[in-house]
């Protein structure tokens, strides 16, 4: 007889399941999910047996679940589920210091990939690494070492292997605006006046929505803005 493959809580049984990007579920998976939360059992696909389960769940996701609530995009109750233990992992532009732990660690893992072996990283490629935001947090970062990997050309990692838009970003973003003793300074002169505006609103948008926690109505509430304002404002910026 054909063996009789077992789903993913099924083999999850007595251990840990781990969901990411759960805000991406679609509605009729939420359903299911919710399920399996509250009565810890389902019914296999296409079978009439229930399969009882004793499942940890971790689920991970990097937007607003509240926001999606109220958007009508993720359920409640399924919310009130996941929602026991709360961890918020700040964004890796608040921690900055871990680049210089995950950069080594992602050149290990990225040997057989690449056909490469780089054993040292130049000071300057850290300084600019730690100078980007990050939008895309660390898959971000790994995927950027890969590229600067598939161009480097010696053992050692240099800025000419990153990519010219990053640093051009790190670049444009050092040439006009700084922080100091945080605050804001600003070098007159070093743009046109309408993307100097732009720069400046962005940082100033940035700080909020980290001070925030990544709580996009927090985050508005501290700008002294409409909700509205302040999502058409994020995605203008690639901000969250």
């Amino acid at each position: 007889a054909e063996k009789r493959r077992l789903g993913r809580f099924e083999l999850a049984h007595q251990g840990t399941i781990f969901l990411d990007e759960i805000s991406e579920v679609s509605p009729a998976v939420q359903v299911k999910l919710l399920r399996v939360l509250q009565e810890r059992q389902f019914e296999r696909v296409g079978g009439e047996d229930v399969v009882a389960v004793d499942v940890r769940v971790i689920a991970a996701t990097n937007k607003d679940l509240e926001q999606l609530v109220r958007e009508g995009r993720f359920r409640q109750d399924l919310l009130f589920r996941l929602n026991i233990v709360p961890i918020v992992l700040p964004p890796l532009r608040l921690r900055d210091g871990d680049i210089e732990e995950l950069v080594p660690y992602f050149l290990r893992k990225l040997e057989g990939r690449t056909g490469k072996k780089i054993s040292e990283v130049e000071a300057d490629v850290y300084r600019i690494l730690r100078a980007y935001s990050w939008p895309g947090n660390v898959r971000e970062l790994e995927n950027v070492v890969e590229q600067a990997m598939v161009f480097a050309e010696s053992e050692q990692l240099r800025v000419a292997d990153l990519p010219d838009n990053l640093v051009r970003k790190v670049q444009d973003r050092e040439g006009t605006v700084e922080r100091s003793g945080g605050e804001l300074r600003i070098r007159p002169y070093s743009a046109p006046l309408p993307e100097l505006l732009d720069r400046v609103e962005k940082e100033l948008i940035q700080q909020a929505f980290d001070r925030a926690g990544g709580v996009k109505t927090e985050c508005a509430r501290l700008l002294g803005v409409k909700p509205s304002a302040l999502y058409y404002k994020l995605d203008k910026y690639g901000i969250g």
